[in-house]
């Protein structure tokens, strides 16, 4: 049976970065308050058949270093307790992390217990709760230490000895929170982000080596007690060590390893204003699949290895705080791929994008019906038709190919996705002031603050294919209003759905248009404030009137769905009524009023 892997919205991605961590906060511990009966019936029920939950393996199975595991017995009990539930209903528990999880330089006891360990010094930010950033310095285990080498076997060995049941794991060895000296380090070619290596038992290696070395040294661990578990290697950022598609480090690795690709990350599209412009993200403007991916399936392919694709079937950065968003096009692309290739497992979301949707049941139904003698657009109206009893197929094909087109104008690059207004754009409220911007940071996509500022200036700043702000506005602006010809149609479609998904369908495409036509908005003040003047407080009211509208039009969309405006990764709303209601009545202050 291939890995199809899911995960619920609402179990907190815990265990992530902290100076003085609480193990009881982590995943593993957590989840199974959040998995109930119902829960994983209703995976089951949409077509998974497991589930994935972010681990500290450290906490969990202390191999050589159990003073990092304070509460070891209730960690394992709990997942147990969680692995046992999945069963029932046929799903099995996947534990993703890091190989290795770097230690704090404030944990001294650890340190001077264990000071042949120590690797490179990296910096690593915890934030609370509210918001709050602490910045904090770490120490990696070095992954040259023969200690730490037979730390990861072993804990490896016992993770396999206590969980035997356990579906797999999935490891990413590349940069995320500190942890082996490479995770965040460079030999060739350092830059502002990663550093050179310094280590100077690893500076010898090559950093590829150490990884795959790592996901050996793991896959031999579990091997010594389990040949059931599945070793899932996912190639995330490796292509920061050598390029892609990374054959050096697959070539070193275990043949019965799996390898996740990132199905649209190394991807090339073109739209309507740039020829082959790069995809460095997920997407559901991009079908996919990927010449990363699949140089990478080529690879894998020639070394008998199986192989997954990482896809987000929900949402992506591109909309985060949204249930999905409907480009059913581009999911029947990608389905359309898997079909042909049946041997290959996917993981559907990441830490958001987790909702249920018309996508992840038009992923399944295409995956299993998509035929040589069938085209797309039958395909395409023979899933309106089973998705949406009574609807007009034909007019519902052509909202979505509306839709597909709508997405193509999106500024598509990294600084837009992380720290641009989109996700957030409806509950935004201090970029609406009628004066100069006060330079305060407007926060990324895709975390929580309880006050957004008014500096949007890293949406700017890019790795690739830089838009100008002008280029950003006008972006949005023409998704925008395509996006609404698009809902136009489909509400016309719909209008003799007798099924519930008609009206939850609709609503959902609705709040995507309502949020680009607000994140256009948020851009054009932006624009405004930059240069202020006052007699730009006319078209500052013009701008502020069209905002309005468009919140009093998101209201009783997001009244009927409480999950609309849920951001999973941050997990807290990034709009929902009450927000939505609180910016109106901010707004209302400002408009009309002159200037004197």
């Amino acid at each position: 049976m291939i890995p199809a892997i899911w995960r619920t919205p609402y179990s907190p991605f815990s265990g992530t970065a902290a100076e003085f961590p609480d193990d009881l906060t982590d995943e593993t511990y957590t989840a199974l308050d959040f998995y109930s009966e119902k829960v994983c019936k209703e995976i089951r029920d949409n077509n998974f058949n497991g589930i994935w939950v972010h681990a500290c393996f450290a906490h969990l199975v202390p191999g050589l270093f159990p003073e990092l595991a304070p509460h070891i017995r209730e960690q394992q009990q709990r997942l147990s307790a969680l692995i046992a539930r999945c069963a029932k209903y046929g799903l099995k528990v996947y534990l993703y992390g890091q190989v290795l999880r770097s230690v704090s330089a404030s944990n001294t006891a650890f340190w001077s217990k264990n000071p042949d360990c120590a690797g490179e010094e990296e910096y690593s930010t915890e934030i609370s709760p509210d918001g709050e950033r602490h910045r904090f310095k770490t120490i990696s285990l070095c992954p040259s230490s023969e200690k730490v080498r037979k730390h990861v076997f072993e804990s490896a060995s016992s993770l396999a000895s206590h969980f035997p049941d356990l579906g797999g794991v999935i490891l990413i060895t590349a940069t995320e929170f500190p942890g082996h000296c490479y995770q965040r380090r460079k030999k060739y070619d350092p830059d502002a982000c990663y550093k050179k290596i310094t280590c100077p038992s690893c500076s010898k290696r090559e950093p590829w080596e150490v990884a795959a070395d790592l996901i050996t040294l793991f896959r031999d661990g579990i091997r010594s007690k389990s040949s059931d578990i599945k070793i899932i290697a996912w190639n995330w950022s490796w292509s920061m060590w050598l390029d892609a598609p990374c054959g050096k480090l697959i070539d070193l690795l275990p043949q019965d390893c799996i390898l996740m690709a990132d199905f649209e990350r190394g991807g090339k599209m073109d739209l309507p204003e740039r020829n082959a412009h790069k995809i460095p993200e997920y997407s559901l403007m991009y079908p996919g699949p990927s010449e990363e991916f699949l140089q990478v399936y080529d690879i894998c392919k020639k070394r008998n290895m199986k192989m997954m694709s990482k896809l987000q079937l929900g949402t992506t950065h591109e909309l985060g705080s949204i249930v999905a968003i409907p480009n059913i096009i581009s999911i029947y692309r990608k389905a359309k791929w898997h079909s042909e290739h049946p041997e290959t497992g996917y993981m559907g979301c990441w830490n958001f994008g987790n909702f249920f949707s018309a996508n992840t049941a038009s992923f399944h139904h295409f995956r299993q019906h998509c035929t040589e003698d069938k085209g797309e657009e039958e395909a395409l109206k023979d899933f309106a038709k089973e998705y949406f009893p009574g609807c007009d197929a034909e007019k519902l094909l052509s909202s979505w190919k509306i839709f597909y087109e709508a997405m193509r104008y999106l500024p598509f690059s990294i600084g837009p996705l992380y720290y641009g207004i989109t996700s957030c754009s409806p509950s935004c409220k201090n970029l609406f002031k009628p004066e100069a911007l006060e330079g305060t940071f407007a926060g990324s996509s895709y975390q929580h603050f309880p006050e957004r500022g008014d500096d949007l200036s890293p949406a700017l700043v890019m790795h690739d294919h830089e838009f100008s702000l002008a280029e950003i506005i006008r972006g949005y602006g023409k998704c925008g209003a395509l996006w609404d010809a698009g809902t136009m149609l489909m509400e016309e479609a719909l209008k003799n759905c007798s099924s519930p998904h008609g009206a939850e369908e609709l609503g959902n495409a609705i709040l995507c248009g309502c949020c680009w036509n607000a994140a256009e908005n948020s851009y054009r003040v932006y624009a405004l404030r930059k240069e202020w003047s006052d007699e730009k407080i006319y078209e500052f009211n013009h701008i502020l009137t069209g905002e309005i509208a468009i919140l009093n039009k998101m209201l009783p969309y997001v009244s009927n769905d409480p999950r609309q405006g849920y951001h999973a990764e941050a997990g807290a709303y990034m709009f929902n009524k009450d927000i939505i209601t609180e910016k109106i009545q901010y707004l209302q202050q400002y408009l009309h009023k002159e200037i004197l």
